[in-house]
């Protein structure tokens, strides 16, 4: 099955520095058309083992307009150039995605001088991944029951990749997640009230 993004939140936030540093990683080539339209675009080319040559039209600036139209053309070059998926591409260039819901599993807790980190197994541009994030004590009590009765959660923010990994930063609406009903989630505060009734 071939996925297209078109996701413009996604999109629009791609770095083209993060881009450049993944095609010359490649072996694409910069090509100098002599006066780029004051530097708010570059061109590179590739030539396949196969002798196929393609060429990608990258915005310097998000600014740009159509800024996540270009991305979604760039995506699908990569995708025939490399006979990689647009998600797996995509994976690798995404460094900031804001205001994104992420469902998942709390697989790893830690507390640490008045730190209380929480790793959730989520889904980022349908991979999944371990994402790091920060909670307050009563969040972080909601995210020990959910480790360990193994429930599902979800939980809002801003997501980054720091050194390779994801952080979900300014994490809000921590809840628990039941997937079969349409319920609304249990927030830190109702499920710590539901157990203290129990």
């Amino acid at each position: 099955m071939i996925v297209s993004v078109r996701d413009p939140n996604i999109l629009s936030n791609l770095d083209p520095q993060q881009l450049i540093n993944y095609l010359m990683a490649r072996g694409w080539q910069p090509e100098n058309l002599g006066g780029n339209a004051n530097n708010q675009e570059s061109v590179w080319v590739l030539t396949a083992s196969s002798g196929s040559e393609f060429d990608i039209t990258l915005p310097l600036h998000r600014k740009t307009r159509s800024f996540a139209l270009r991305m979604a053309e760039i995506l699908e070059t990569l995708e025939k150039a490399e006979g990689r998926s647009q998600l797996d591409i995509l994976s690798d260039l995404v460094t900031l995605i804001p205001n994104v819901e992420i469902p998942g599993m709390v697989i790893r807790l830690a507390e640490s001088n008045h730190t209380l980190n929480v790793i959730i197994m989520g889904f980022v541009i349908g991979k999944p991944q371990e994402i790091h994030t920060l909670f307050h004590s009563e969040e972080y009590q909601l995210a020990r029951m959910a480790y360990t009765e193994r429930l599902a959660v979800v939980c809002t923010g801003d997501l980054i990749k720091q050194n390779g990994n994801f952080v979900l930063l300014k994490p809000s609406g921590f809840a628990l997640y039941d997937a079969l009903s349409n319920a609304t989630p249990q927030t830190p505060h109702s499920a710590l009230q539901i157990n203290t009734r129990e």
